[in-house]
């Protein structure tokens, strides 16, 4: 069965969004990427089967331009209470789960075709997936910023998570972090 993998750009006091749920720049290294990074894209690009993500994830593409020039072809599973109604001709699939985290990975799993599952989005759709125990890997790219204000990935855990890190690439702007998540403690 595919397995979860959580990857986000955070920055360095643990924030993946700004003020606002700004980008901050904390994807500039995706959207222009040096030498060391774009291998890093490549091989998530190729490994991701399904996505899993929140409304807001899911939103803020829709008020970005759409999906078209994103190039993860994949199943995408929106974590949602309201479903938008369908709209067709997109070229990205959008399946719109209303019954929680563990059966948007649970749906998402079936569609990956052994490849991963990928949580692209939401710090509380992240959190949710780490509390449940359904994450098995840890990607974070850490970019050398403090935003100082915005939404926090680690934040109301009362729990210690236990984790081996596998891989560490230092890029210029960026630094590719790859974990796997061993428990809770």
């Amino acid at each position: 069965m595919a397995e979860v993998l959580l990857d986000m750009a955070v920055s360095l006091d643990g924030l993946i969004a700004g003020p606002g749920g700004s980008d901050a720049g904390l994807y500039d290294w995706y959207f222009k990427p040096t030498e060391l990074s774009s291998p890093v894209i490549g091989e998530l690009v190729e490994a991701t089967g399904a996505i899993v993500m929140g409304r807001g994830a899911f939103a803020t593409g829709e008020e970005a331009g759409g999906w078209d020039d994103t190039p993860y072809r994949v199943p995408h599973f929106v974590i949602t209470h309201h479903p938008p109604p369908p709209l067709a001709g997109r070229r990205v699939e959008f399946v719109f789960v209303t019954n929680g985290v563990a059966a948007a990975i649970d749906a998402a799993r079936k569609a990956a075709g052994g490849r991963y599952v990928t949580i692209g989005g939401g710090a509380d759709i992240a959190r949710q997936c780490l509390v449940a125990g359904l994450v098995d890997e840890l990607r974070l790219h850490v970019v050398p910023l403090i935003l100082g204000k915005g939404v926090r990935l680690f934040s109301g855990f009362d729990q210690a998570w236990r984790l081996t890190k596998t891989r560490v690439i230092d890029a210029p702007n960026v630094t590719h972090l790859r974990y796997r998540v061993d428990g809770q403690r």
